[in-house]
């Protein structure tokens, strides 16, 4: 290599560890010995159970994918190495055979590191050696293990069912304010860690300090050893307590961006999640889909992700008993960030937006009940522009929502029938033309109108300025409480679509067209649960938009009977886990996903049940018109 290459090489590996704990004249001689691999997508640079390659890798620029292939030749997807990231730890340590098969995800460029190389640092460099051989190898041996017996059927234990206590690390590492960061690191190194809890006074977490941290905070800002650790941590700490499910854990994480999870008892710490023990404990993980998403630049990539989304994760959370509202809260996360992405990819081909906005979904995305992608409802809220720039402003946003749309609709996102979404004008509005747009809807109710904007009441912010629409959100819950007359053709909606179930108590299936002898699982059932619960909802000023979470605080607050709200429940999530499987099924036999069933071709036990779930639906109808007095209006 020429002096300029060596020197674009040194100045690379001084931000990966352990390289960085190199002086400068180390750091150069390793350089000479470096060699510059390229390996075509699809290449395989590690194959499980083959001797192990003679190189450490780094990678420079693609990406190379950690696969784990079962007995049955189904492909679990383990972890994708990035920019920065090391291919082939544990050969270079010990020379053990392969452990997964790493294969390029891309065209990459990976730096090698001679084994040879690998093994004259560990001896001769401390740091590199604690790096390597200390929790870095017994970590990932025994992740691999605990993954590997996930290879046979289990007996049935709900993987991300466990409390979060199950799987934390304890005891957890934890320093005082006014700690420097040169005791916090020598503590970290000693117990072989690679995070830290920073707490006050009374032992209550306040922030985190992670290897990051000191890469990114410290050494690569210059930064002295000796400044306290509360002014490199990462505040304020993320927590969740030791009782919650690992489910609630991985959407926390996945919505947050964040890898180290705080698990507190009694609002103190108590353990450690990392996103590593979620990967190996979930198998098929959303945290790993969450990360290749939040990585990727190209759009075409997104929708492959997707696609395994669909055909991998649904059906492996499904088979190890996840409720399927749970899998609906993970997948919509993913569709968030999916969502986010590709915001994130157009502001930067349209240049920065002009005013702060915010990215609305309505419907089932905005509740967070999306199992198979559904069509897009979304919408553009965005700050009122300064006086003269209004054209300039919308102009833009209008791009921006037709092209989002477009480019979801590429990804796999239906368009929306309606025209709900960003690419119709009439979704795309200011702070003060949403305002303007709900106030009509609830001054002036007409019965059609009310029916078109129920989808948009359950709006949520994704993406961009969040606090516009939690202001919004405020906005609707004011106007809401002098507005009698909305709710009341509100509740005549509501009620206006009956359970697909006859008097005798058979079902009702459609007679001719397309769904022939099949009944629709969401108009008379979860379609019939949302606008009733939505209802309850909006009278009694409750936030939330998810279903069984309004139910939860309509419940708790005493708004409708507690035995109606447990009905409901149970009706909605069994509807709801009878729609995910039909609808994979369909997949499956290569049909378009649909929300049909024929009830012949139920069991006899999910007949009986939705049997039972339609008679609930048809009790809170009736108490919804008895309380609305809709008889007596002729309703």
């Amino acid at each position: 290599m020429d002096d300029v290459v060596l020197g674009s090489v040194v100045e690379f590996l001084r931000r990966v560890p352990p390289f960085q704990f190199l002086d400068e004249e180390r750091l150069e001689r390793l350089t000479k010995r470096v060699e510059v691999h390229y390996f075509p997508r699809g290449a395989v640079l590690i194959r499980r159970g083959e001797r192990p390659p003679e190189y450490l890798w780094v990678v420079v620029r693609g990406g190379v994918k950690k696969v784990l292939r079962t007995a049955t030749g189904e492909e679990h997807l383990f972890e994708v190495a990035s920019e920065g990231d090391l291919v082939g730890v544990l050969s270079s340590v010990d020379g053990l055979e392969g452990q997964l098969d790493d294969i390029a995800v891309e065209d990459t460029v990976c730096y090698a590191i001679p084994r040879t190389v690998v093994e004259e640092l560990i001896a001769s460099e401390p740091a590199v050696a604690r790096f390597f051989l200390g929790a870095l190898r017994e970590w990932v041996r025994a992740s691999l293990t605990a993954l590997e017996r996930q290879e046979e059927p289990t007996d049935g234990a709900l993987v991300l069912s466990a409390p979060c206590r199950t799987v934390a690390r304890y005891p957890l590492l934890t320093c005082p304010l006014g700690t420097t960061v040169r005791r916090a690191a020598q503590v970290m190194s000693a117990e072989r860690v690679n995070s830290i809890v920073v707490v006050d006074a009374n032992g209550r977490g306040v922030g985190i300090v992670t290897d990051w941290d000191l890469r990114e905070r410290v050494i690569a800002a210059g930064r002295s050893p000796e400044v306290p650790v509360e002014e490199i941590m990462s505040a304020p700490l993320v927590t969740i307590d030791a009782d919650r499910l690992l489910l609630e854990a991985v959407r926390v994480m996945i919505a947050r961006g964040i890898n180290h999870l705080v698990v507190t008892e009694e609002g103190k710490p108590y353990g450690m999640l990392t996103a590593f023990d979620l990967l190996v404990r979930q198998g098929t993980s959303a945290l790993f889909l969450a990360r290749a998403l939040e990585r990727e630049t190209r759009v075409e990539r997104l929708a492959e992700i997707l696609e395994q989304a669909q055909r991998q994760l649904l059906p492996f959370l499904l088979s190890r008993g996840v409720r399927a509202s749970e899998i609906a809260q993970i997948v919509s996360e993913i569709n968030d960030r999916v969502i986010a992405r590709v915001l994130a990819l157009l502001e930067q081909e349209l240049g920065p937006p002009p005013v702060p906005y915010c990215w609305l979904v309505f419907g089932s995305e905005g509740r967070r009940e999306q199992t198979i992608r559904t069509d897009q409802d979304n919408g553009i809220l965005y700050a009122d522009p300064p006086a003269g720039a209004e054209q300039a402003v919308r102009g833009y946003f209008l791009r921006l929502g037709q092209w989002a749309v477009e480019r979801l609709v590429a990804l796999g996102f239906p368009p929306c029938p309606g025209r709900y979404s960003a690419d119709n004008p009439e979704w795309v509005l200011t702070e003060s033309e949403w305002r303007r747009k709900f106030r009509a809807w609830m001054s002036v109710p007409e019965p059609q109108a009310v029916l078109n904007s129920l989808i948009v009441f359950d709006f949520r912010g994704v993406h961009g300025e969040l606090a516009l629409a939690t202001e919004l959100r405020d906005f609707v819950r004011r106007e809401l409480a002098h507005s009698p007359r909305f709710l009341f053709h509100v509740a005549a909606v509501s009620t206006a679509q009956p359970p697909p179930l006859g008097f005798l108590g058979r079902f009702v299936v459609e007679r001719s067209g397309e769904h022939r002898n099949q009944l629709d699982l969401k108009l008379g059932g979860t379609g019939a649960i949302v606008n009733l619960v939505r209802l309850f909802a909006l009278e009694h000023g409750i936030e939330e938009t998810n279903t069984l979470a309004r139910l939860l605080a309509l419940r708790e607050s005493r708004a409708i009977e507690p035995a109606l709200a447990e009905d409901l429940a149970r009706a909605f999530e069994f509807l709801l886990e009878l729609r995910l499987r039909v609808q994979l099924e369909q997949l499956q036999r290569g049909e378009r996903p649909s929300n049909h069933v024929d009830p012949r071709q139920l069991s006899s036990l999910d007949r009986t049940l939705l049997k039972e779930a339609f008679r609930v639906v048809a009790r809170a109808q009736a108490v919804v018109r008895e309380r609305f007095h809709l008889e007596q209006a002729g309703e």
